[in-house]
């Protein structure tokens, strides 16, 4: 029943998402310049839009590390189910969901491996041939989430991996999986603004 009462409100923030997505990319050029032209010098325009050129790129990078950490562990969530006899066709498929289902941090996982227990239920009568691709599923996990993520998100967004560990913890307490999908964008955000304001550059090492 709660899940009925709360799947319009799911529904609901998802369409807003889109829709608020849309507006920013037609109108946030023209949304952009008319806050710069609010500023009163030319140093603080310029620093202003070095700031957002920042995060544009930064961010643009962090999309395309998430991507490749997804691609690569449902590629390799794809060869260890065909090793153990599934086959290609359907390895492929299961990989695929396993890329797409990370993007979403503790719950796309965990449902992935619900959708895993099953189908090896399905597929096998012996209990531990059941269990073999929901186990690797939460290795693959356990070894991307925990370890390969922190470690190569903290050097390419040059962030200390317990920084990253902290902010993934505190904004997932605070917003749920909304605060796990915005907390690594929101910290290279609130280091590069701390690396351009005089006097608060200290801070912002202390996230490197």
């Amino acid at each position: 029943y709660r899940s009925l009462t709360a799947t319009p409100r799911m529904i609901a923030a998802v369409f807003a998402v889109i829709l608020l997505t849309f507006f920013f990319m037609v109108f946030g050029q023209n949304l952009q310049r008319n806050a710069l032209a609010l500023l009163p010098t030319r140093q603080q325009k310029r620093i202003t839009v070095e700031i957002l050129q920042s995060i544009e790129h930064e961010i643009s990078r962090y999309v395309l590390t998430i991507s490749a950490i997804n691609a690569t562990v449902g590629l390799a969530f794809a060869g260890a189910l065909y090793l153990i006899g599934v086959p290609a066709a359907e390895a492929l498929l299961w990989g695929t969901m396993a890329a797409v289902l990370n993007y979403a941090p503790y719950v796309g996982p965990l449902i992935g491996m619900l959708i895993m227990l099953l189908m090896g239920f399905v597929a096998s009568d012996q209990v531990w041939q059941a269990l073999l691709p929901a186990g690797i599923y939460l290795g693959l996990h356990t070894l991307e989430g925990q370890i390969i993520t922190p470690i190569v998100l903290g050097r390419q967004m040059r962030l200390s991996p317990l920084v990253l560990v902290l902010a993934l913890l505190v904004f997932g307490w605070l917003w749920g999986i909304i605060g796990l999908l915005l907390a690594v964008p929101l910290l290279v955000c609130t280091k590069i603004v701390l690396a351009r304001i005089e006097g608060l550059e200290g801070w912002a090492r202390l996230l490197e």
